[in-house]
């Protein structure tokens, strides 16, 4: 009886244990990571499922401050003419005579009408004899004489449609019935010309409160490079929708700093728009330096719609370390979060600390460590 009994439970042991190797070949990447107590789960861990990111930002040593930087990524800005061809032909010839004549039909099609600026009909004459008449939709937009080389013919903006017909075909030779005009062409295009404008872009940072309580001095610095030479413009920066500065660029490469009063910094998300009315810049570095009176420690400042708010289903917090043992509190509102490990990534589920608006983050250290990375987002 006490082998039967003994055989019951090696068997249920066996049981669960095959449970557990299941269970464990089946968690998703990231916990099965941590479970394994593996240190570097980074790879797998950050961003792992994720819909949004709400935070992402370096912070450094996690030490007292009096000084931060707040990096914002590159701003491209833009009013430009792009030239774009498509080839209707590579040759053909039209021709016109007692016996008989040849009247070439050539089709296109327009896309994307009101950021059309100009539209063209090139060719290339090889032999040409007579005068060669360019119709569009039924309508005479040239005729041109006896020639050869290259031709632009612009095609009037009032005449085009979505799908357009070009129409070639030559003059009558009159009473010379022995003879006829004829156009031999090659390399047959449309040439468009889009105005493509990307002339305004935000971008957007986070200012705690002991951040801005500790404000001394705020200084949006940021350099601009040119590619359109020649053009002028105007560079206007908004911070929240207050105009900070206007002034007339000319097409070279210069740094900027712009000088912020504390009143005009929110506590939570504030939002830098850049505004040009011509050329092509490139704005980047982009960074606020703000300077305190009084050191703190690492604090954030993230905003959570009330649309995506019911929406996911999930939200976290990471962070990305460096080696040796952590301990440190990490404050989300009114909510507190043990870190002590030694492992170089941290990630916890922080769903029930989110709040609809601003949400508040600071990580409080009990001994010095590194953080490269921190991060919050919604799955």
């Amino acid at each position: 009886m006490a082998n039967k009994g003994s055989s019951s439970i090696a068997g249920l042991v066996f049981l669960i244990a095959v449970f557990i190797i299941i269970y464990v070949l089946v968690m998703p990447p990231c916990d099965k990571c941590r479970l394994l107590n593996n240190g570097n789960c980074v790879e797998i861990c950050d961003g792992n499922g994720a819909q949004g990111i709400i935070l992402d930002d370096q912070v450094g040593g996690v030490n007292l401050k009096d000084e931060i930087n707040h990096n914002l990524d590159s701003v491209n800005l833009y009013i430009r003419v792009e030239p774009e061809d498509e080839k209707l032909a590579g040759s053909l010839f039209v021709n016109r005579g007692w016996f008989g004549n040849v009247d070439q039909d050539l089709s296109f099609e327009l896309e994307d009408l009101d950021n059309l600026e100009e539209v063209y009909f090139t060719t290339k004459i090889i032999n040409g004899k007579g005068k060669l008449f360019i119709e569009l939709n039924g309508r005479l937009v040239d005729q041109i004489d006896d020639n050869k080389g290259n031709i632009v013919v612009p095609l009037p903006s009032s005449y085009l449609k979505e799908k357009n017909n070009l129409k070639l075909y030559t003059s009558s030779p009159g009473i010379a019935f022995w003879s006829k005009n004829q156009y031999d062409l090659e390399d047959l295009k449309i040439r468009k010309e889009f105005e493509r404008v990307h002339y305004e872009e935000s971008r957007t940072f986070s200012v705690s409160k002991s951040e801005k309580e500790a404000l001394t001095d705020s200084t949006l610095k940021f350099s601009v490079f040119c590619s359109a030479a020649g053009s002028l413009s105007v560079l206007k920066v908004y911070l929240n929708d207050g105009l900070l500065s206007s002034e007339s660029i000319t097409c070279k490469s210069f740094d900027k700093e712009i000088d912020i009063q504390e009143s005009n910094l929110r506590v939570g998300e504030n939002k830098i728009t850049f505004v040009i009315d011509d050329g092509n810049y490139l704005l980047t570095p982009i960074l606020v330096n703000n300077k305190l009176s009084d050191g703190i420690y690492p604090s954030y400042n993230f905003n959570v719609d009330e649309d995506i708010y019911n929406s996911p289903s999930s939200y976290f917090l990471s962070l990305q370390m460096g080696l040796g043992n952590k301990k440190a509190k990490i404050l989300i509102n009114d909510y507190n979060i043990e870190l002590n490990s030694a492992n170089s990534y941290f990630q916890t589920e922080i769903t029930r600390f989110i709040k609809v608006g601003n949400n508040f983050l600071e990580i409080i250290p009990e001994n010095d460590f590194e953080v490269s990375n921190v991060k919050v987002w919604y799955e």
